[in-house]
């Protein structure tokens, strides 16, 4: 049980409807599910994303939150704040299940990994990466509060934006 042990000690938030708290193993098959779906990722890519995600807490202090319902523990999604290996910065990221979109909990739970990482990190020190075209994740990324950062977004191609959190950087 020491696994459990060591889960206890990352943190857990709570929204009115939500409790976010560190993966566990069986959360992998919606995981996949929602990668399968939104990537076209293979059950294979599928595991290295999800346990990236999931070692971040041990190597960056943040990472991976599963997103659960409050009254019944169901898992609805996953939202991420972490890092990949060529990130310059933190990112906020989330992914829900088809059936708990458009219900606002991307939105409760996003707030809430948000404030999370503005006491860990400080306001404008991360960022959500989303391609131009994924309008409902832009729309996320603005009803959380964050704004486009042209610095940043003037390192990748023209379909990426770069929504910062808090104020931006110059």
């Amino acid at each position: 049980m020491a696994a459990a042990q060591y889960r206890a000690a990352l943190p857990v938030l709570e929204t009115r409807r939500l409790v976010l708290r560190a993966p566990r193993l069986d959360d992998l098959p919606l995981w996949t599910v929602i990668c399968r779906e939104s990537f076209g990722s293979s059950e294979q890519e599928a595991w290295t994303e999800f346990s990236f995600y999931t070692s971040g807490w041990l190597l960056h202090g943040h990472g991976l939150f599963t997103v659960t319902l409050k009254d019944d523990e169901q898992i609805v999604g996953f939202v991420l704040l972490g890092m990949e290996w060529d990130d310059h910065e933190p990112e906020l990221g989330y992914l829900f299940s088809a059936e708990h979109r458009e219900q606002g909990y991307a939105t409760e739970a996003g707030a809430a990994v948000r404030d999370f990482g503005f006491d860990l990190l400080g306001s404008g020190q991360f960022v959500s990466y989303v391609s131009a075209s994924n309008v409902r994740s832009n729309a996320l990324a603005e009803r959380l509060g964050a704004m486009r950062d042209a610095v940043a977004e003037s390192a990748f191609d023209a379909d990426q934006h770069v929504w910062r959190y808090g104020e931006v950087q110059a």
